[in-house]
């Protein structure tokens, strides 16, 4: 069989659902790997800007921890997630194989790895402010205020349509609707969740 002819950095916008049956079909993995490293490089620098890592972690140190950790991160949530709604579909009753959705679930990371052109642009305006709790430039600036209310706005965008692209996704390979499907991906975050507490109980206690 021939490559897809979907370019899914473009499709899985507005042709999610035809953009994984292609990859599905021709049992492809193109972009896979690349999609989940820039997705968790994402999530570390989302996690750092959230927990004002900065205060405590040099700006250097943190983007180069980002550029190690968060492939890893990346990979094991795909991985992770793709197991999670195979073994959750297979309970409802729904059919589907593992492989197919590590290429629904990487293809859905398509919005988030078109964020980080905009996290280049925040760590070349704000610097190390991303990342800290005291932002007294940013705080001096209307522009630049407003620019941060900005960017959190499209990043909230992308983070809806991501769900929205996982969700016709998973769809896909499950043949049914993509409310079905986000069903599905809140039972199986819910799942990991629970996981999640079971080990981390021990070390709280």
């Amino acid at each position: 069989m021939r490559n897809p002819a979907f370019n899914p950095w473009l499709s899985m916008w507005k042709q999610p659902r035809e953009t994984v049956r292609a990859y599905v079909l021709n049992h492809s993995a193109k972009w896979l790997w690349m999609l989940s490293a820039l997705s968790g490089i994402k999530f570390f620098l989302d996690n750092a800007d959230a927990q004002d890592v900065g205060d405590q972690v040099a700006f250097g140190s943190i983007l180069l921890l980002s550029l190690i950790i968060g492939p890893f991160l990346g990979i094991i949530y795909w991985y992770l997630l793709s197991g999670l709604l195979a073994i959750t579909g297979k309970v409802a009753g729904l059919s589907g194989k593992w492989r197919e959705f590590r290429q629904a679930v990487g293809l859905s990371f398509v919005p988030l790895a078109w964020a980080m052109p905009l996290w280049l642009i925040r760590l070349i305006l704000f610097g190390s402010e991303n990342f800290a709790s005291r932002t007294p430039v940013i705080d001096s600036s209307v522009w630049l205020l407003l620019l941060i209310v900005l960017f959190s706005l499209v990043d909230l965008a992308l983070g809806v349509w991501y769900l929205v692209t996982l969700s016709r996704s998973v769809a896909e390979v499950y043949d049914c609707s993509a409310w079905k499907a986000f069903g599905l991906i809140l039972l199986s975050g819910l799942v990991f969740s629970l996981l999640l507490t079971l080990l981390l109980l021990p070390l709280v206690n």
